[in-house]
């Protein structure tokens, strides 16, 4: 069959897994998106994978930017029609397609670029079971009944010595307003899944300052350091909140009941400043 002169095909295998990723990562850089092609099996060439993004950005499926503060590299999000197509295919795509051209989106740009980090490094381990991105949640969050208590950066699922966990991650690059916490807190206390609940900061200082409007829940939420997370994973040392001794996160996803589990972890002994 003959296509028109400047149409595209799709192929399946290739070209609607990048523009999935582009779409659940929100926005990318080129290397993380031939990172997350490689490690999911779907591409082993570099030069196929530049020709096959190049062709989608031509088309309009995919928008390119410059961020100075991305070190100038290329930063790509999904265009309108990227997203339409998507959308017909079965994909949870709540946001409006003109997110992706607001002349200032640079917060969120960064911080889609650094959660990309923080799953590729649990995807790079072989850890991971599943990861459900923030645009699926916040779908169900909106359609449906059977939402979260908030709309989580991630729902991830991770194998681990007794068999998979599941856990609720925000990364926290930047403070919130004192009263967003206070409702986050608030909301958080009758969530009735997932067990546990982690929140990444990029510096100590952050976590000290956003533990402490957790000190009253009666769920398990536990705060870290992103870059214990690269290093460790699930053996990074994770707090309860301020005052609290440090515990392995692989041993928090262990334990076998959260909810009356109190602060039973802080008998541990890690360190709760991770230097």
């Amino acid at each position: 069959m003959r296509y028109r002169k400047g149409s595209i095909k799709l192929n399946q295998s290739r070209d609607l897994p990048l523009l999935r990723q582009i779409l659940r990562s929100e926005f990318a850089t080129h290397a993380q998106l031939f990172d997350f092609m490689r490690l999911n099996y779907c591409e082993r060439s570099r030069k196929s994978f530049d020709w096959r993004l190049r062709r989608l950005v031509r088309h309009g499926f995919v928008l390119q930017r410059e961020m100075p503060a991305c070190g100038g590299q290329p930063v790509y999000s999904v265009g309108r029609s990227g997203a339409l197509l998507l959308q017909g295919l079965g994909e949870y795509y709540l946001l409006g397609c003109e997110r992706g051209n607001r002349n200032s989106v640079e917060p969120s740009v960064l911080h889609a670029i650094e959660l990309n980090e923080i799953h590729l490094s649990v995807l790079r381990s072989g850890l991971l079971v599943r990861w459900i991105p923030a645009i699926e949640i916040r779908s169900q969050n909106e359609l449906t009944r059977f939402g979260y208590a908030k709309d989580y950066d991630a729902i991830v699922t991770v194998h681990t010595d007794t068999g998979e966990e599941r856990f609720a991650l925000e990364y926290e690059r930047t403070s919130k307003a004192a009263k967003f916490y206070r409702a986050i807190a608030a909301s958080i206390a009758h969530e009735a899944r997932p067990d546990c609940i982690l929140y990444l900061t990029p510096n100590y200082d952050l976590l000290q300052f956003v533990s402490t409007f957790f000190v009253s829940v009666k769920r398990a939420v536990y705060f870290g350091l992103a870059r214990d997370w690269h290093e460790r994973l699930l053996d990074m040392a994770v707090s309860q909140h301020t005052g609290t001794n440090g515990l392995r996160f692989r041993d928090a996803l262990g334990a076998a009941d959260f909810k009356d589990r109190g602060l039973r972890a802080a008998s541990l002994s890690l360190p709760l400043r991770f230097l």
